[in-house]
């Protein structure tokens, strides 16, 4: 009898330390790194008239960025309104790029719109063509406040509309950062309405990739229509106001 339990004691303990053993620790979170964007040009110094490789070197903590699902190069001089969007390609370990013949003197602004690994970037970067100096632009005094926020803010909204035309579905894309990061988990909705017409429409957009917000919208006639980006996050209530042309 007392052979039986001790044997019965012996698998029990046996099959205790069995269980413990197979246990597997929680596995630690990863945090993951962000996505880094710098921006270069090919040649350093841009001359005018001539075409000039505009770079967007992206990485991932130490690794390049092969696989970004779009780089966007936003190109526009100090002082214009008009913003020039160009689609980047890649060449090669994470180095995507575009070409640019610049061809007038000033500092250029440029931002590379970048979705990747559902991150989204776009820093700024400052470019003197010609004789112009960088230095000579203050910053927080250029028309950056025309595209993408009041420069008083730290909140910054850029609307990408692209090509809008007339009865055909569009796709709108709202930038948001804060104080140089994304701007997530906001109430977003786009006022749209045609110069001189009375009625306004409210088209609420949704957050895919980290403080990138989408809508989609029909416009049903050519002509200008006035947009304004409205913002809410707990107190924060910002907007942006933009035309856009439909064709």
């Amino acid at each position: 009898m007392m052979k039986k339990l001790i044997m019965t004691l012996f698998i029990a303990m046996l099959a205790l330390a069995g269980c413990n053993t197979n246990k597997e620790e929680p596995k630690k979170e990863q945090k993951l790194e962000a996505i880094k964007v710098a921006v270069q040009t090919n040649p350093k110094e841009i001359k005018l008239g001539e075409k000039t490789e505009v770079q967007a070197l992206v990485t991932q903590g130490k690794e390049r960025v092969t696989d970004a699902d779009d780089v966007k190069f936003e190109i526009w001089k100090d002082g214009d309104e008009k913003h020039e969007m160009l689609d980047g390609k890649h060449k090669g370990k994470g180095v995507y790029a575009v070409e640019k013949t610049f061809e007038t003197d000033g500092v250029y602004h440029i931002i590379p719109h970048t979705n990747a690994r559902e991150m989204h970037v776009m820093p700024e970067t400052t470019v003197a063509v010609g004789n112009a100096k960088v230095e000579d632009v203050k910053k927080g005094n250029s028309d950056h406040g025309a595209g993408h926020g009041d420069h008083k803010s730290d909140t910054m909204i850029h609307l990408m509309a692209g090509d809008i035309k007339a009865n055909a579905e569009s796709t709108m894309k709202v930038h948001l950062k804060q104080k140089e990061e994304a701007l997530t988990g906001a109430e977003v909705q786009l006022e749209i309405w045609k110069d001189g017409v009375e009625k306004h429409e409210f088209i609420p957009a949704k957050e895919g990739n980290k403080g990138e917000y989408e809508t989609k919208h029909t416009f049903k006639e050519n002509g200008a229509y006035k947009v304004k980006v409205h913002v809410k996050k707990g107190e924060l209530h910002e907007h942006k106001e933009e035309t856009v042309e439909v064709k």
